[in-house]
């Protein structure tokens, strides 16, 4: 059954989340930095933000009161998985943060997906379901998720691989009636512009519009430099 979603979830119906992270060791990765580019997205009409880490949440609200979408990376040895524990997702709501972006795949999760509903109970904030495959955003919906995002969808063995986004996915997802945010690899209006033909109900973007040293080598790639 599909509920009417929370306020904060349907103010971003039709609009551009920007997803404002940098890795460790790079020149933004820097919470001032992460605000600048933050507040740069809104002037730029970005509906929403989802950062990573209750510090960038912190410094982000006191800013701004758009959503906020939080989320916190544990790398497991292969890759990030994100806001694993309850822990981690009462931090960021503490921080400020309005939804929680949880990993709700298979590869993680296994069959149990009680985490989301935890979540939901200890933090009082509705849960993004960042999921892989439609049998992962299916479990999502029935264990609490407001709604998903196609996030993983290439990350987990059971998802299929691709460079381009996974509109096929948002279309599935959107059919079974569970309410869709597409996200991964987004990086032309004209990719945003499918996944919304698609029915998504908003579209998250990210390091093709916050990641300078990505952003610099897709243009660098194409140089008679690069390619000797």
């Amino acid at each position: 059954m599909t509920h009417p979603l929370p306020a904060v979830l349907a103010s971003l119906a039709g609009g551009l989340v920007v997803s404002v992270q940098a890795n460790d060791g790079t020149p933004v990765r820097d919470v001032a930095v992460i605000a600048a580019l933050a507040e740069s997205a809104l002037l730029g009409g970005a509906r929403a933000l989802r950062l990573n880490g209750p510090e960038d949440v912190r410094r982000v609200r006191a800013v701004t009161d758009v959503p906020i979408i939080g989320l916190h990376k544990v790398h497991n040895g292969t890759r990030n998985i994100i806001t694993p524990e309850v822990g981690l997702a009462v931090s960021l709501a503490e921080a400020g943060a309005d939804i929680i972006a949880v990993d709700a795949t298979a590869e993680h999760l296994g069959t149990d997906f009680g985490l989301l509903g935890e979540i939901v109970a200890a933090t009082g904030r509705p849960v993004m379901a960042d999921v892989s495959t439609l049998d992962d955003g299916l479990r999502a919906r029935d264990n609490g998720a407001s709604i998903v995002g196609t996030t993983l969808s290439g990350y987990t063995p059971e998802s299929r691989r691709g460079e381009e986004p996974d509109v096929q996915l948002i279309a599935e997802l959107v059919g079974a009636g569970i309410p869709t945010i597409a996200e991964g690899r987004y990086r032309t209006p004209e990719q945003v512009a499918a996944a919304f033909d698609a029915g998504a109900f908003a579209v998250v973007v990210g390091g093709a519009i916050t990641d300078p040293i990505a952003i610099t080598r897709r243009f660098v790639d194409v140089t008679p430099g690069a390619r000797e």
